[in-house]
């Protein structure tokens, strides 16, 4: 049994998005598995506050996601 676990920034991401996230990872194993597996795939989301996620020792912030979403926004023709 299968079990993804997904963590991200809290607020990152909406709850409507979030559960598309679990329909989807488990349509994913289903398409390699077969419809049996369905069941059997086992997935956890979980948030961590803003500040407490790092990446080469600089904490990434709510405020840093949306910064970088915007840019990333701007930047698209």
């Amino acid at each position: 049994m299968p079990l993804v676990q997904i963590q991200h920034v809290a607020g990152a991401f909406t709850r409507e998005q979030q559960t598309a996230l679990i329909g989807d990872i488990t349509d994913a194993f289903v398409r390699v598995s077969g419809e049996g597996i369905r069941n059997n795939v086992l997935i956890t989301v979980s948030e961590v506050a803003s500040g407490l996620w790092a990446t080469g020792g600089v904490p990434l912030t709510i405020e840093d996601i949306e910064r970088r979403r915007a840019a990333k926004k701007a930047a698209q023709p």
